[in-house]
């Protein structure tokens, strides 16, 4: 019975231990995942709000706009309008000619950018601009967004 005791205890015991080393390995794994992703800078994402757009990525775009901007312009309220607003601008495919951030105190920058755009009517139109963005925490997907990328709103939240 002695023998049969210190077997079960034994079980016991690596059991315990297999799950604390698994717990260990979750709690330490996730906090050096997050630790290792950084939340891309506003040039980046200014870069890839036009890439997708070149792309007809739609989802990758539309999560480049801040969610203040998306509630307060009818054109982004949902990404099936969002999709619908941005196939009716004819744009087949953009070309990035430059994108530099102006400026950045970590909580609002401006990036400067000048793109072509190749319209499905065999034109092409060059255009050069400035984006607002700010660094969203509280946003679904938090990160530097921009708060005016077209129309007449301005999300000042």
């Amino acid at each position: 019975m002695e023998k049969t005791a210190k077997r079960n205890y034994t079980i016991i015991a690596i059991f315990l231990l297999i799950v604390v080393a698994g717990i260990a390995y979750i709690a330490f794994s996730d906090k050096e995942e997050q630790a290792d992703y950084e939340t891309p800078p506003p040039a980046k994402v200014v870069e890839q709000y036009f890439t997708a757009w070149s792309n007809k990525n739609y989802p990758d775009m539309y999560a480049a706009i801040s969610d203040g901007f998306k509630k307060i312009e009818p054109t982004a309220a949902d990404l099936r309008t969002f999709k619908d607003y941005a196939e009716s601008q004819g744009v087949d495919r953009v070309g990035i000619l430059s994108i530099q951030e102006a400026s950045n105190d970590g909580a609002t920058a401006s990036v400067d950018y000048s793109v072509e755009f190749f319209l499905s009517d065999g034109k092409k139109s060059k255009f050069d601009g400035t984006f607002t963005l700010k660094y969203r925490e509280g946003d679904i997907i938090p990160g530097w967004k921009m708060i005016h990328p077209y129309g007449e709103n301005i999300d000042s939240s």
